[in-house]
């Protein structure tokens, strides 16, 4: 009985840390949004600036330069927050993962971790572009990890491991 207890235990940590994930998600789908509109706002001023009668001089050209100035100020902001959620949603895929490999024997969750591999993989160029607009941080931690084979979950003397005292098979703990 206790082991269906476990795995109950186990899935409402995942069905816990997946709302996390889904609200995450949406928090860097709404940054995106926001971001967006910013950028055609930011681009039509700079137009309507730019065109606007020559008896402005030098007062369009500060005009042109603030909006600009402001909107890469928010927009290099807005992406360093998108890269810190993708932080985040890392550990709690890594999280989620090892829980779901424990129970089902696979992992659910990859999108961000695979994603940030694919960066870490850029040429230099397009790294140090994303650097300066704030889309990209290198992160040499981020690998995807093996897929566990039975035999190597029930390994004694693995970190984070204790016997399970019904099974004696080693397994994560779970504070309740």
């Amino acid at each position: 009985m206790s082991g269906g207890c476990e795995h109950d235990k186990t899935r409402e940590v995942i069905e816990l840390r997946m709302k996390e994930y889904e609200s995450l998600r949406s928090e860097v789908v709404q940054r995106i949004g926001t971001r967006q509109q910013l950028a055609g706002y930011a681009g039509a001023a700079t137009a309507i600036a730019a065109t606007l009668g020559s008896d402005l001089g030098l007062w369009r050209v500060l005009i042109v330069g603030l909006v600009l100035l402001v909107a890469y100020l928010y927009l290099r902001d807005s992406n360093d927050g998108i890269q810190r959620l993708g932080s985040h949603l890392r550990l709690i895929e890594e999280d989620v993962n090892e829980l779901a490999r424990d129970a089902y024997g696979r992992e659910i969750l990859t999108w961000e971790s695979r994603r940030q591999i694919q960066r870490n993989g850029e040429r230099k160029v397009w790294k140090a572009v994303g650097r300066f607009g704030g889309w990209h941080r290198d992160d040499p931690r981020v690998s995807l990890p093996e897929p566990r084979t039975p035999e190597a979950s029930q390994q004694p003397g693995q970190p984070g491991q204790q016997p399970d005292s019904s099974t004696g098979q080693h397994g994560n703990l779970l504070e309740e």
